[in-house]
């Protein structure tokens, strides 16, 4: 105990003094706040908030949703993302399928997810500690407390298994660190099969939801643990259904329709839920998301202890400058990979090939660029038309993704704060292409990233400073999608109708009411190409559309063993030097290598490498 009461001395009060709603202040009643000690931490219910606010800060970490989560791991592994800069080679190895060990990229979320599961078990072995002397007014606020972090303890558990753990019931999972070590040997444990993970979390959400009654949005509440732990029980009946996983799914899925009071924003708030404006989060259709606090002025993005997120620094919005070259709101590496565009319907000749760039020349001699007429009136074509042209892209797209030469972003250049249009993501003029990007005008479209960016220039490129987007980790359509694949056999009518509630949001329609672009049939055409999977997979494809871009994708492709189609067809990534790299699929890429240094310096013979590294 005094080991862990020295390190909550540094991390905890120093570090993670940060929460959803709750500043820390005025966090002990000592003479000497550094000096704690058993004795005197904790003892009152305002230092079990301070514990519960660290299990919370967790996910800020560098190497979780502070910084690591989007762009070095799901934005690579799902393909939200191709890569300007090609000459890291372990970064295109995670794009490309090659990962290997020792890639820290990958293996680096191990530790900060394992920070919070020990942050979760220390607020847990305390709040039990301090229950036997704390007086009964305070019973349903220790409740709570305790129902958050064993939220927090399966959260942090999910996105271990989601990035580790094989997809096979039997296959290597994660290990299940329950309690505090108090010694070296008590953290001598092994992983355990990937079965036994998804019972251990849906065991811990069990209990939050016995536990929570908390209703505040702002905070984990019974709704985000009843939605979590029909996702846990939705994914583990999957694989195995010998436990009733998938009937326990569909009564919380159905608790969480038709009991929550949550439903679906318009289509207007939806599109700007994703960018950092308060007035927009922790809406109605959110079971749980990350709060994030902007820190423009003194917020440092590489690595600093922040409220916040750095998620952005590597797809941050390129605009066009006054001297007419590209400038980025940040470190900018990542464009949307083009392959999206067509898997959202957008099938318009690239902005700068022959069929669209023009010239000519100034009264000066000077060259003046240009893009056709033809071209700009058909792109404000698709936008006047977003909700009604059904030949058009899904409007979604503009919700995923920045349109170069079309949108608007606020940045500023030398002084001057404006809106600037939006460039494609690469370098030198805007109707250039850089030698060294190896990017063909013809074919390049490199359209910035939208969800989880700010559009009004707070992530300047001098600062790099900390954003404040919140980050979903359920919403409703989640629900109504999941709630339809379960019924898609047994009850096709219904099924087909939750698909629907969440296409018709898409095009800006009633979501409960019959419309005009409904799918017929669960096998009906979507936006897809005719050679990708999920050409007539309304359930599939609107689950990618609607969560594009929200690192969730890839949980699906595990799920439902999918990586061999999708590497199909994004077929390439980019790198290294200029060239393009293909995407190899092996089944071992469902799940990533860890730290060498958690079976090199463990005895337990079942802390072993992650199966094919």
């Amino acid at each position: 105990m005094k080991k862990i009461i020295r390190y909550f001395k540094i991390s905890v009060l120093s570090a993670f003094c940060l929460t959803q709603s709750v500043a820390c202040t005025d966090y002990l009643d000592l003479y000497d706040p550094n000096a704690l000690s058993p004795e005197n931490f904790p003892t009152k219910l305002e230092h079990i908030d301070l514990l519960v606010n660290s299990v919370y800060g967790a996910q800020h970490h560098w190497y979780f949703l502070g910084n690591y989560w989007a762009g070095y791991v799901m934005y690579c592994l799902d393909h939200t993302i191709d890569l300007q800069w090609h000459q890291d080679q372990g970064w295109v190895d995670i794009l490309a399928g090659e990962v290997k060990v020792g890639n820290s990229k990958v293996s680096d979320p191990w530790t900060g997810l394992s920070l919070g599961v020990y942050y979760a078990n220390t607020a847990l072995e305390e709040i039990a500690k301090y229950r036997e002397t704390a007086p009964e007014s305070e019973t349903e606020q220790l409740d709570n407390f305790e129902g958050e972090c064993l939220f927090f303890r399966a959260y942090y558990w999910w996105h271990l298994l989601s990035l580790y753990g094989e997809p096979d019931m039997d296959g290597v999972g994660i290990p299940l660190q329950r309690s505090v070590p108090k010694t070296l040997e008590d953290s001598y444990i092994g992983r355990e099969k990937t079965g036994d993970c998804y019972q251990a979390i849906i065991d811990d959400l069990k209990a939050a939801v016995e536990l929570l009654t908390q209703t505040d949005n702002h905070r984990v509440n019974i709704w985000s643990a009843k939605a979590f732990l029909a996702k846990a029980c939705f994914f583990a009946g999957q694989e195995d259904n010998t436990k009733g996983y998938l009937e326990d799914a569909k009564t919380y899925l159905e608790d969480c329709i038709f009991s929550s009071g949550k439903r679906l924003e318009t289509f207007e708030r939806y599109s700007m839920m994703f960018n950092g404006y308060d007035e927009y989060e922790f809406n109605s259709e959110s079971f749980y998301e990350t709060s994030n606090r902007a820190d423009p002025t003194n917020g440092s993005a590489y690595g600093a202890v922040n409220a916040g997120s750095t998620l952005s620094l590597y797809y941050p919005p390129f605009c066009i400058a006054p001297d007419s070259t590209r400038t980025a709101m940040s470190y900018g590496n990542q464009y949307m990979h083009d392959r999206n565009l067509a898997r959202f319907g957008y099938h318009d000749p690239a902005p700068l090939s022959d069929e669209v760039l023009r010239s000519r020349q100034r009264s000066d001699g000077s060259t003046e660029y240009y893009l056709s007429e033809e071209y700009m009136a058909l792109q404000q074509s698709h936008r006047d038309n977003l909700f009604t042209d059904t030949d058009g892209p899904d409007p979604r797209l503009f919700v995923c993704a920045l349109q170069p030469f079309m949108d608007e972003v606020q940045m500023t250049i030398d002084g001057v704060n404006e809106y600037r249009k939006v460039a494609q993501v690469e370098f030198g003029k805007w109707w250039e292409m850089g030698a060294e990007t190896g990017n063909d005008p013809q074919t390049f479209y490199g359209w910035p990233v939208r969800k989880y960016n700010y559009l009004d220039g707070h992530l300047a490129e001098a600062t790099r400073n900390v954003a404040g987007y919140n980050i979903y980790f359920i919403r409703l359509p989640d629900i109504y999608l999941m709630y339809a694949e379960l019924l898609k056999d047994s009850d096709p009518t219904t099924a087909l109708e939750y698909v629907n509630k969440v296409h018709r949001r898409a095009y800006n329609r009633d979501p409960d009411t019959p419309s005009d672009i409904d799918y017929v049939s669960l096998t009906d055409r979507t936006k897809a190409d005719a050679d990708d999977h999920l050409a007539n997979n309304p359930l599939l494809y609107e689950r990618w559309a609607e969560m594009f871009g929200e690192m969730r994708w890839w949980e699906d492709v595990r799920r439902l063993r999918l990586g061999k189609q999708e590497a199909d067809y994004y077929k390439t990534v980019s790198g290294p030097g200029a060239a393009k790299t293909t995407i190899v699929w092996k089944e071992t890429n469902y799940a990533m290598p860890i730290p060498t240094s958690e079976f090199e310096s463990n005895p337990n013979p079942e802390m072993v490498q992650t199966p094919g590294y």
